[in-house]
């Protein structure tokens, strides 16, 4: 069984992941990563905005958690980037995940079409509720 949650967690060269996760802090995306995949979510992992930017692009995902801080390009920057390269988000949908509860970051990631979470005010478990609603896999 253990094999079956590490290869929910990475999905293969051919497959797409149906969650990116792009968080700088090892510790927080190590326990998304293990919380979505034994939730059967195949996952790519990213640490920046570039890497962000790549993956969503690369992915297609249905969801993508992205912190807002990160090292050579902001969340916000790299949604940015996304929109002006002409990525189409209805297939998916951006939750930004971060320590930041700056009201222009809010602002911004709702003018985007985003939600906004602030990271101590949440527990994985209620993230992963998030994501099924976002995914249609849960009733509201």
């Amino acid at each position: 069984m253990e094999g079956d949650t590490q290869k929910a967690a990475v999905p293969a060269a051919n497959e797409k992941a149906d969650v990116v996760v792009v968080e700088d802090d090892p510790f927080i995306s190590r326990m998304y990563q293990v919380k979505l995949a034994k939730a059967g979510y195949h996952i790519a992992m990213g640490v920046n905005g570039r890497e962000a930017v790549a993956l969503i692009t690369q992915h297609q995902p249905r969801l993508a958690l992205v912190d807002i801080n990160m090292p050579e390009m902001t969340g916000i920057e790299a949604v940015n980037q996304l929109k002006n390269d002409g990525y189409d988000f209805s297939r998916t949908k951006i939750v930004f995940l971060t320590n930041s509860n700056n009201p222009n970051d809010i602002e911004k990631a709702k003018s985007m079409g985003a939600d906004y979470l602030i990271k101590a005010d949440q527990t994985p478990r209620g993230v992963l509720e998030l994501i099924r609603q976002k995914l249609g896999e849960v009733s509201s």
